[in-house]
């Protein structure tokens, strides 16, 4: 059934309404005439219990008995390769490629399979490795996409009852809703959404916690978090210590009044430079209407979009084919909406969104991006941030005249805390920088392996990673993983300079308090300035005004641009939107040999340093998926505002 479902609000990014589809508008109830689709009873009384201890265990002992197997086959594969080559009768390449694909359909096929039964947290586990197709075999990444958006919704029933409960002590939902829609726009392993109007007209998407689904998801990921401390010499991530980080953002996924306030934390540090000035905002973010916000339930602006994991069979049915120039024209400006927002985030506050996977991201009309989902956040310290930033310019220099070398770039990261195992190369530091913020295809000093399931690959040298910052290495490598899928070249540290070179002007102090704390809310009228101390109405600081006019010259540049391009006729669309792709692939052309010539350089650096590693025998990179694929170019320009949902 087609769906819609984004929600956000943002004083540049006005709210557009657009017809549903009939299915749609058929799932469409209204309040007043659903009573008795609601039983008449107490809304807890409607609420499942938790699972009990023996529950908990059967959970335990179903993702053992499934999930370790899939490590055995790969360890008996191993030592039938090797066991061969020792009687001097190796095995075939083509044999040996046929004997990884076989194991990898069979693992993806059981995993996927373990993930659809268990479900809970296994499912957000499923969905990080379906984004991954520069890490995980592709047989994996195909298999688990599903897993981005189909988790069975609760029953219709105790939604209601639980945001009865929550937001109006018991008492009938059409007190405050005009239509609730039974069919939820997107289900996930925490909550489900449903569109719903306020009884004032508003369009609103309403998002409930699954109830009494707690307990189940700290054992889940009690499991993950053993299974991994176990297995951390065989999984290519040291992934104990990123459960434990997950485990901290779950308690705060688990509070939606957590998340509403990082929704306007986010909003804000999108919407103004590093250094604090407003700027227009990159990309779009939730944020929940005022008072309608409970531990379990939160109400949010509503718009109409695609995620990007609906978006490549959308254009498919519209005619658009992959690798067109609108495809290229989007995968860029994607791209650059996502690298500027985290850079301002990142070098701003220091606050940011956590959860960047596809299922998250939406595109909305004419190709403009929203972040959804603000429930895994996490707060950077000034003094990590400012470190981060010179190692951001750090890596942006490397391999140029006037950068650092490999060992002085693994000094930098060392400085975080970073532990590496003993026999670990000197350059791998440099290595592990260049892989998280370097760009796509760069070679890696020291004889390291950007193939990140390779045994050679530096993320299996890592010993102890700072846990405030894997949140930031997860956004990463998530924008760098899309950057792979649309095959799209991406230096997030070229990109990040200018975030990085404001962090550090502004030093220890920052440029001002946080920029939440600053701005009014401005939804429903005038934003009304703060004094520093929070309270009363302070005159406007003569940069302030400049700045105000600045981000006005923009925003209605942007609009007349927007509208002029609606009154051009279809063929002088098509004109322009071809030259902008030819314009693009000679950028590209030129960035790629820009980093020819940077790896001419590092190759003859790393030629002093270190020898390679020699090739390590746990997996093939054969069969490791690097973008090379048919993952390229799968995102696409929207014509029109699509109806579908993800949560």
């Amino acid at each position: 059934m087609p769906r819609a479902y984004a929600f956000t609000y943002s004083p540049l990014h006005p709210k557009s309404y657009v017809s549903r589809a009939p299915a749609a508008i058929e799932s469409t109830v209204r309040v007043a005439s659903t009573a008795t689709a609601t039983p008449d009873l107490p809304p807890e009384a409607l609420i499942p219990a938790p699972l009990n201890p023996v529950q908990r265990l059967r959970r335990a002992a179903t993702f053992w008995s499934q999930v370790v197997p899939i490590l055995g086959n790969y360890a008996l594969i191993q030592r039938k390769l090797a066991a061969a080559k020792e009687k001097g009768d190796p095995v075939s390449p083509e044999e040996e490629v046929k004997l990884w694909e076989d194991a990898h359909n069979w693992g993806a096929e059981r995993l996927a399979s373990t993930i659809q039964t268990l479900k809970g947290f296994y499912v957000k586990s499923g969905q990080v490795i379906s984004t991954r197709v520069d890490m995980f075999p592709k047989a994996y990444t195909d298999r688990l996409m599903s897993l981005q958006d189909s988790v069975e919704p609760v029953p219709i029933s105790v939604v209601k009852a639980v945001v009865r409960q929550d937001l109006l002590e018991g008492e009938p939902l059409e007190n405050l809703f005009k239509e609730f829609d039974e069919v939820p726009l997107g289900s996930a392993s925490i909550a489900q959404v449903h569109r719903a109007v306020l009884r004032d007209g508003r369009e609103v998407a309403v998002k409930v916690q699954r109830p009494s689904e707690e307990p189940k998801l700290r054992g889940d990921i009690a499991n993950l978090k053993a299974f991994s401390k176990r297995f951390r010499d065989s999984l290519p991530v040291d992934y104990y210590r990123v459960f434990l980080e997950l485990e901290r953002a779950l308690t705060n996924e688990l509070d939606f009044l957590a998340e509403a306030q990082a929704m306007e934390k986010i909003a804000a540090a999108v919407a103004h430079t590093p250094d604090g000035r407003p700027a227009v905002a990159p990309l779009v973010v939730p944020r929940a209407i005022n008072g309608l916000v409970s531990k379990r339930v939160i109400v949010m602006d509503f718009i109409h979009g695609t995620p990007l994991t609906r978006l490549k069979d959308r254009m498919a049915e519209r005619g658009i084919p992959e690798g067109s120039p609108e495809a290229a024209i989007f995968s860029r400006r994607l791209l650059s909406s996502l690298t500027e927002a985290f850079s301002r985030m990142v070098f701003g506050d220091g606050f940011l969104h956590g959860d960047p996977h596809p299922g998250n991201i939406f595109v909305m009309e004419g190709g403009g991006i929203a972040l959804i989902d603000c429930g895994q956040v996490k707060q950077i310290g000034n003094s990590q941030k400012l470190r981060l930033a010179d190692l951001v310019l750090k890596v942006s220099r490397y391999g140029k005249p006037d950068g650092p070398t490999a060992i002085e770039l693994s000094k930098t990261v060392e400085g975080f805390g970073v532990e590496f195992k003993e026999g670990a190369r000197p350059e791998i530091g440099a290595a592990l920088a260049l892989l998280l913020f370097g760009g796509t295809g760069t070679i890696l000093p020291g004889g390291y392996s950007s193939m990140e399931l390779s045994a050679s690959s530096p993320l299996r040298e890592i010993k102890s990673f700072p846990n405030d910052l894997v949140m930031l290495g997860r956004a990463t490598v998530i924008i760098k993983g899309i950057a792979s899928k649309v095959g799209v070249p991406w230096n997030l540290a070229d990109r990040f300079a200018e975030g990085a070179q404001m962090a550090l002007e502004c030093g220890m102090d920052g440029c001002s308090v946080p920029i939440y704390s600053t701005i009014a809310p401005t939804r429903l009228g005038k934003e009304m300035p703060r004094t520093a101390g929070g309270t009363g109405i302070s005159r406007r600081r003569f940069s302030e005004v400049r700045d105000a006019f600045r981000m006005v010259r923009q925003v209605a540049r942007e609009w007349a641009l927007g509208k002029a391009w609606e009154s051009l006729p279809s063929p002088a669309k098509q004109f322009f939107i071809q030259r902008e792709a030819r314009r693009l692939q000679r950028l590209e052309a030129r960035e790629q040999e820009e980093e020819d010539e940077l790896r001419k350089l590092r190759g003859g650096l790393n030629e002093k340093s270190s020898p390679p590693l020699p090739p390590g025998p746990s997996v093939s990179e054969n069969d490791v998926s690097s973008g090379d694929t048919e993952h390229e170019n799968v995102i696409l320009l929207p014509t029109e505002k699509v109806a579908s949902s993800d949560h």
